[in-house]
């Protein structure tokens, strides 16, 4: 069991929302494990340690402070743990900001979009009860490629939907990547431009000095409508027991 903190501060009401975009399944995950959930409501106090085990922070859409920035790599550098989850683009300006917390931890968030158009997954397309094919969604891209680490054990594909890709340096490890045909898209127009990275992007990385922080670049792989798609929720819930030093 652990003290998990929940930062809906810094972006907005999402436990208590059941709709697709809302982290209810996440919720439940959580009690289901025995934890114990404290909704962030208000900013950090600084002026004391940050009491919880494990700080969740999905796509914060309100900036931290100098002071909340510092106080959450002393959370770190204490030996607990943050879990990030951002966004594709630079939703909010919010790449920024966040890799003031990220980067001296060796990774660092991009300011695309993943977009792969052989590697992603399709929707029905219906018209009056008809289905009339599929729809290819490229920015929907199919995750494969997994490091040996405990949040990875026994996965086989997650899905990621409409997320950044992250550069990682030797303090974290890259824990899962796309396949090589997959690009950064910067401009958002689904096309691969000479300025846009192309390869295996890791979407998914941790890193370990004193305390541990996990990056994902897609906030929805935790979502209602998304977690239960691929081997999504065995990666949020082994995610969390990483975290919580379980495993």
């Amino acid at each position: 069991m652990g003290l998990i903190g929940f930062d809906e501060y810094h972006m907005g009401p999402s436990m208590a929302n059941p709709d697709a975009d809302g982290l209810t399944s996440l919720a439940s995950l959580l009690e289901k494990e025995d934890h114990t959930l404290e909704i962030i409501n208000s900013e950090y106090d600084v002026t004391q340690n940050l009491p919880w085990d494990v700080i969740i922070i999905p796509f914060p859409k309100h900036k931290f402070s100098v002071e909340e920035m510092m106080a959450l790599q002393t959370h770190l550098r204490d030996g607990k743990s943050v879990f990030l989850l951002a966004e594709w683009g630079d939703l909010y300006g919010h790449i920024d900001y966040l890799n003031q917390l990220t980067i001296p931890f060796g990774i660092e968030l991009q300011k695309d979009r993943v977009t792969d158009h052989e590697e992603h997954v399709t929707q029905k397309v219906e018209l009056g009860g008809v289905v009339l094919g599929e729809q290819a969604i490229p920015h929907y891209v199919r995750i494969q490629n997994f490091a040996n680490h405990p949040v990875t054990e026994g996965l086989d594909e997650i899905i990621y939907f409409s997320g950044c890709s992250l550069r990682v340096k030797d303090d974290a490890v890259a824990l899962a990547s796309t396949f090589a045909t997959s690009f950064g898209d910067v401009d958002l127009d689904s096309t691969l431009d000479d300025d846009e990275v192309q390869g295996e992007l890791p979407i998914a990385a941790a890193s370990e000095l004193n305390g541990r922080l996990l990056v994902v670049g897609d906030s929805n792989i935790a979502a209602n409508g998304y977690i239960e798609q691929g081997d999504n929720l065995l990666f949020m819930k082994q995610a969390i027991e990483w975290l919580l030093f379980n495993i």
